[in-house]
């Protein structure tokens, strides 16, 4: 169901479209880049590194300009490995990368208030998005290989 102009002289339909985000697997030292959320909503929880892209942006240019933005890491050539709706009132689709290479000394920066590398052995209990939890299991389950 959508919001429609009930009157006659009117044709407008509100289009609720998802939102296009991106997020990276980056991996780093034998794990993989985490931000903790330096914003709402989950603020203070981790996450791989993304969000939204820009007018224009090809979705590989975003995942790049997002790992750098809150990592400060320069990533080669992203591949896509995954892509989805989260549902549950989350109007978004994701667009899941795999950076091929990554350069630079991870540093906070835009909307992470931390980052890290973790091994999977050292992965925090709070990580925000299931889909996020989902894809880092796969990535140490060597689905991306």
């Amino acid at each position: 169901m959508r919001l429609v102009c009930e009157s006659k002289v009117c044709d407008f339909v509100h289009w609720d479209n998802p939102k296009p985000v991106t997020a990276t697997l980056v991996p780093m030292d034998g794990g993989v880049v985490l931000v903790k959320r330096k914003f709402e909503p989950f603020i203070g929880d981790w996450c791989l590194p993304g969000g939204f892209i820009e007018n224009c942006e090809h979705p590989a240019e975003s995942a790049a300009r997002e790992v750098f933005e809150e990592t400060g890491v320069t990533i080669g050539a992203p591949r896509l490995v995954d892509a989805g709706a989260p549902g549950r009132g989350i109007n978004v689709v994701i667009m899941f990368y795999l950076a091929t290479s990554a350069a630079g000394e991870p540093v906070a920066g835009d909307d992470a208030s931390e980052v890290q590398v973790f091994q999977q052995s050292e992965l925090p209990d709070n990580i925000a998005f299931e889909m996020h939890r989902e894809m880092v299991r796969r990535f140490f389950a060597g689905a991306f290989n």
